[in-house]
């Protein structure tokens, strides 16, 4: 399976001061760039920015690089689905 979405090192501390699991983490810092830092992300993401972190989110999961939360996973206050509905 191809991967859509790099995953790429950051330090856990930036999710815990945000209260973000990090499958989230990675993700907003996955599809941020020059024009959206992974901080303009986290506080007021575009739809398809949102849309984004939850497909990268499941193609995590799908790759075994994080494991599987039935109930969700924590972006600051609210939380992103395990899966897409498309």
């Amino acid at each position: 399976m191809n991967r859509n979405y790099t995953a790429p090192a950051i330090h856990e501390q930036w999710a815990n001061d945000r209260q973000t699991d990090m499958p989230v983490a990675v993700a907003i810092h996955a599809i941020a760039g020059p024009s959206r830092s992974p901080d303009d992300i986290w506080e007021g993401p575009t739809a398809t920015e949102y849309d984004h972190v939850c497909m990268a989110v499941l193609e995590y999961v799908m790759h075994g690089d994080y494991d599987l939360n039935e109930n969700g996973y924590r972006w600051g206050q609210e939380t992103v689905p395990h899966y897409t509905e498309t």
